[in-house]
C-alpha cells in the first residue's frame, strides 16, 4: 500500500504494533530498507465511548462498538479531535489550529469452518494551520510567536479499504486473495493553493504451508499507484504513475530436534515501471529490484536467545514524494526523473533475556547503502548519494520493582554517514548525513495497583545537523527534542450499568521544553526553525464500556 499517516488511524482501534528491524523486504517488498511497521486493528466486541478536554481548546472524542452473531462479526468506531491552536496569531488574525475526523469499519463472515470474508474502509479527515517558520533567534526567544508569512493551511482526505479471502485446504495449507486500495487527497496552501491526489491499488495472491518444524510463505502482488499535482487546485499540472510487479518465497526451518535452532531465509523479486508526465518531462523507467534476507535464531535456555539476521532491499522512488513542494514556484514541480533505487545490505545481531522480573534486549546493527534517495532542502529536489553507511545498538530493560511499580528504560545510538559520491561539493565523503540524531533515550516508570494505573516518562533525543547542512559546517544544529509526560487512570468497576468506567488525566511536556526543527540554514531569518510542542498541555477525560 501507498504509505498513510499514522494519525489516520483511530489509536482505540490499534490491538498492537509490531516493529521488524532489519527483515520485511521479502514479504513487504520496495521500501522496506530498514524493516517493517505492522499495526494490527481490534475487532471491537464491547461498545466503549470516550471523551476528554484539555487546555488550549483540546477536544479528543471516540465511540466503538462490535458485535458477533453466528458467523458474522461487525466492528465500527469514530473519533474527533482538535485544538484552537498552540501559537499566537498570525497576521491574518488565524490561529495554528487543528481538527480531524476518522471512522472505520470492519466486517467479517465465515461461510463455513475453513474459509473467511473479511472487509475494512476507513476514512480520515483533517483541516491544519500550521505555524510558519521562525529565525533561530525568535524560536529561542518565544517559539508561540508568529512568523513572518502567514500560517499554512493543510486539508486531508484519506480512504482506505481492504477486501480478502481466506480459505484452509487442510491443517497445514491455506491461501488468500486480497484487494486492497487507497485516495488521498491533500491541499497545501504553503503559497498558493496546490491539490495533490494520489491514489493506489494493490491486488495479491499468498498461499501458506505450516509442517511440524517447516514453514513457507509464498505470494505474487500486482500494485498501481498514480499522483496527479494540480495548481490552484483547478490546472493539473504534473502527473506520475507508478506500477509494481513482484514474486516472492520465505521459509522457516527449525533444524535441530530440541527446536532450539531456527533458520529463516526467502527471496523476492520485483519490477517497478514508472511513468512521467510533467510540464516539462514525458518520460518512462523501468527497474528490477532484487531482495533476500536470511535469519538465525537459537534458544540458549528459558532465559536467552541470541538471534542475527542479513537482509539485502531495495526502494524506489516513493510516489508520495516524487514530486516535492518548490518554495521559489509555489508550485510541485521538482521533478527528479534520474533517481535510482536505493539498495540496503543490513546485518543485526542481538540477544534477548527474560526472567520473571525482568527483561533484556540488546541488538546491533549495520547498514551499507547504495543511491540512498535524499531530499535536498538547496535543490528542492530529491538525489541520490553514491554510497553511505548507517550503524548503531539498541538497549531496551524493563525491570519489575515490587508489585506495584516497573521500569522501563530504552537508548539508542545511530551514527549516518557520507562514504562518497561523485558530486563531492554537495555530499562531501566522511560527513554525517542531516536529520539523525546519535542518541536518544526513553525512561517510564509504570504503577499498577488495584483500580489505579499510573505512568512516567521522558523522552530525549539529541540534537542533529540541519537538512541541508551536508558538509556540516553550519555554526548551528537542529535542537535536541525532550518532553516529560504524566498519565493517571482511575477505574471505577461496575458502577451502575457499566462493566467498566475509568476516569483519567494527563500531562504532556510537563517542564514546557522547547521543541521545533531547523530545516534549513537561511529561510525565514537565521536558522529556520518549525517550533512544535513546546507548549504543557493537559487532559481530562472519561471512558465508559457499556
Amino acid at each position: 500500500m501507498a504509505p498513510s499517516f499514522l494519525g489516520t488511524i483511530n489509536t482505540n482501534d490499534i490491538d498492537r504494533i509490531e516493529i521488524l528491524k532489519g527483515s520485511g523486504s521479502v514479504v513487504h517488498g520496495d521500501g522496506s530498507n530498514a524493516g517493517s511497521i505492522n499495526i494490527y486493528t481490534k475487532n471491537h466486541n464491547k461498545t466503549r465511548i470516550s471523551s476528554a478536554f484539555g487546555n488550549y481548546g483540546q477536544k479528543n472524542h471516540s465511540f466503538s462498538t462490535g458485535e458477533t452473531i453466528d458467523n458474522f462479526s461487525i466492528s465500527l468506531s469514530t473519533s474527533y479531535e482538535s485544538n484552537d491552536g498552540f501559537s499566537q496569531k498570525d497576521s491574518k488574525g488565524n490561529k495554528d489550529k487543528n481538527k480531524s475526523t476518522n471512522q472505520a469499519i470492519k466486517l467479517s463472515y465465515q461461510p463455513d469452518q475453513n474459509s473467511q470474508i473479511n472487509f475494512k474502509y476507513s476514512n480520515t479527515e483533517s483541516n491544519s494551520l500550521f505555524p510558519s517558520a521562525l529565525s533561530r533567534f525568535q524560536f529561542q526567544r518565544d517559539p508561540s510567536r508568529a512568523g513572518v508569512s502567514s500560517y499554512n493551511e493543510f486539508d486531508y482526505n484519506d480512504d482506505i479499504w481492504g477486501l480478502d479471502y481466506v480459505t484452509h485446504f487442510s491443517d497445514n495449507f491455506s491461501v488468500k486473495v486480497y484487494h486492497q486500495g487507497q485516495r488521498k487527497k491533500y491541499d497545501a496552501r504553503d503559497y498558493a493553493t496546490n491539490l495533490r491526489k494520489t491514489s493506489a491499488i494493490v491486488n495479491g495472491l499468498e498461499f501458506d504451508y505450516s509442517g511440524k518444524s517447516f514453514n513457507l510463505t509464498s505470494g505474487m502482488s500486482l500494485s498501481e499507484r498514480e499522483l496527479n499535482a494540480y495548481q490552484n487546485s483547478t490546472s493539473h499540472v504534473n502527473q506520475a504513475n507508478k506500477q509494481n510487479e513482484a514474486i516472492y518465497l520465505q521459509a522457516k526451518h527449525l533444524i535441530d530436534k530440541n527446536n532450539k535452532l531456527s533458520i529463516t531465509y526467502g527471496a523476492r523479486s520485483e519490477r517497478v515501471i514508472t511513468k512521467f508526465n510533467n510540464t516539462s518531462i514525458n518520460t518512462d523507467q523501468s527497474d528490477r529490484l532484487s531482495m533476500f534476507e536470511t535469519g538465525l535464531n537459537y534458544i540458549v535456555n528459558n532465559q536467552v536467545n541470541l538471534f542475527s539476521n542479513f537482509s539485502k532491499s531495495m526502494q524506489s522512488q516513493d510516489i508520495d514524494r516524487m514530486l516535492p513542494y518548490n518554495f521559489f514556484t509555489g508550485n510541485y514541480d521538482t521533478l527528479n526523473p534520474n533517481i535510482k533505487p536505493m539498495q540496503s545490505r543490513t546485518i543485526n545481531i542481538g540477544l534477548n533475556y527474560i526472567d520473571p522480573v525482568q527483561k533484556l534486549k540488546i541488538s546491533t546493527f549495520y547498514a551499507d547503502l547504495d543511491n540512498e534517495i535524499v531530499y535536498n532542502p538547496s535543490t528542492f529536489q530529491n538525489e541520490n548519494i553514491d554510497r553511505t553507511n548507517k550503524y548503531g545498538y539498541e538497549v531496551f530493560f524493563m525491570r519489575k520493582l515490587n508489585d506495584r511499580f516497573n521500569l522501563k528504560f530504552n537508548y539508542s545510538y545511530t551514527i549516518a554517514k557520507i562514504l562518497n559520491d561523485t558530486d563531492s561539493s554537495t555530499f562531501p565523503s566522511g560527513k554525517l548525513l542531516p536529520g539523525v540524531p546519535k542518541n536518544s533515550i526513553n525512561l517510564a516508570i509504570h504503577y499498577d495497583y488495584d483500580n489505579w494505573n499510573a505512568s512516567l516518562n521522558h523522552v530525549w533525543r539529541d540534537r542533529s545537523y540541519i537538512f541541508d547542512d551536508f558538509n556540516n559546517n553550519a555554526n548551528m544544529m537542529s535542537p535536541s527534542y525532550e518532553s516529560t509526560n504524566a498519565f493517571v487512570r482511575y477505574n471505577l468497576r461496575n458502577v451502575l450499568q457499566f462493566n467498566n468506567l475509568n476516569i483519567f488525566a494527563s500531562v504532556n511536556n510537563i517542564f514546557e521544553q522547547k521543541n521545533g526543527i531547523r530545516t534549513v540554514t537561511n529561510g525565514y531569518g537565521y536558522g529556520t526553525t518549525y517550533p512544535y510542542n513546546f507548549r504543557r498541555t493537559w487532559f481530562i477525560g472519561m471512558e465508559v464500556e457499556i
